[in-house]
């Protein structure tokens, strides 16, 4: 016999759910939005907006755990309850992240590539039937997407919370995404009904994070926004000189300058690379930024020795220490 009872209200709630859903993506989207410009502020709201993030974060950590306990104590609104609080989650996470991840998205293929896979993600959160067919309705499929949703999330707030620099945050999360897959592994593979697909879904969950360490130059390095960056010959007092474009061989003798401005969350010390290349050829200076900074902290790098021949295009890469691109500029020697 079915109880009417306890039915009723879990019927309430799903409708609702459904009827506005749209609300959960919006505001989460919204919130990015203001975490975005916040962070180009220095202001505390991001770093409040970021907690709540974390907070979801942390839910996807525990979600199996909670999921089992509410299966045993009622079947079927443990379930309904564990999946209903993890696409939440997961769209806020994910529309929270996005702004920050286009903000910080460079003319860099796989950035673009990386942004447009997380868009999509997002995108899936808000489709019910795609998300409860492809991703709640086996376990395997669902903490691999929890997996994603937990790099992308601890990537774009853990400098802004927990003010750890860009280039320790990636590792920090894949460390502990790693050690989450393989603790999740045998309910991953106990879902999957074939040996092949175990035998693929064991692979990805051990090379899986390994491949993404190895693409680490492609995320984009969300919370740091380039507000100025020009080629110049000279530089007072952090004030840089005219921007040049077009070099000759008898200017380069007053040397080349490139000076970038970096607004961070308040609080991170990071540190960033001028690699200045031509042809083969290519030289690596590192500067330190701190956080905070209304107008961005500015830094520059200066380049005083040039090959006998130097004519050509000069490209100088403005780098996290993960190589993840800031900013390319570039001038020209006639």
């Amino acid at each position: 016999m079915i109880d009417i009872t306890r039915q009723a209200p879990r019927s309430r709630i799903v409708s609702a759910f459904h009827r506005f859903s749209w609300l959960i993506p919006a505001i989460s989207f919204a919130g990015g939005w203001i975490g975005f410009v916040m962070v180009k502020r220095g202001e505390e709201l991001a770093a409040t907006i970021a907690w709540i993030a974390l907070l979801g974060w942390f839910w996807l950590l525990i979600e199996p755990l909670v999921r089992r306990y509410l299966e045993r104590r009622r079947a079927g609104v443990g379930k309904f309850v564990a999946n209903f609080f993890s696409q939440s989650l997961q769209q806020e996470m994910l529309f929270f992240a996005l702004p920050l991840m286009v903000g910080a998205t460079q003319r860099d293929a796989g950035q673009i590539i990386f942004t447009s896979l997380a868009a999509v993600a997002a995108l899936l959160t808000t489709i019910d039937p795609v998300y409860e067919r492809f991703i709640a309705s086996r376990a395997a499929f669902r903490l691999m997407f929890h997996a994603y949703c937990s790099v992308i999330a601890a990537v774009v707030v853990l400098p802004m919370v927990l003010h750890v620099p860009l280039e320790r945050a990636l590792p920090l999360s894949l460390i502990g995404i790693s050690v989450w897959l393989l603790l999740t592994l045998p309910m991953s593979v106990k879902s999957l009904r074939t040996l092949r697909l175990k035998a693929i879904w064991i692979s990805l969950s051990l090379l899986g994070p390994l491949m993404l360490w190895g693409l680490r130059s492609h995320v984009p390095a969300a919370g740091l926004a380039v507000t100025r960056a020009l080629v110049t010959q000279s530089i007072d007092d952090l004030v840089p000189g005219a921007a040049v474009q077009t070099l000759t061989p008898v200017d380069l003798s007053r040397g080349v300058v490139a000076f970038v401005a970096i607004r961070a969350p308040r609080g991170v010390a990071q540190s960033i690379i001028f690699e200045w290349r031509h042809g083969d050829e290519s030289e690596r200076i590192v500067a330190n930024i701190h956080g905070g900074n209304e107008i961005g902290w500015r830094t520059y790098s200066r380049k005083q020795a040039f090959p006998k021949d130097a004519r050509g295009t000069w490209t100088v890469d403005v780098l996290t220490p993960q190589r993840q691109l800031l900013k390319r500029l570039r001038f020209e020697v006639r």
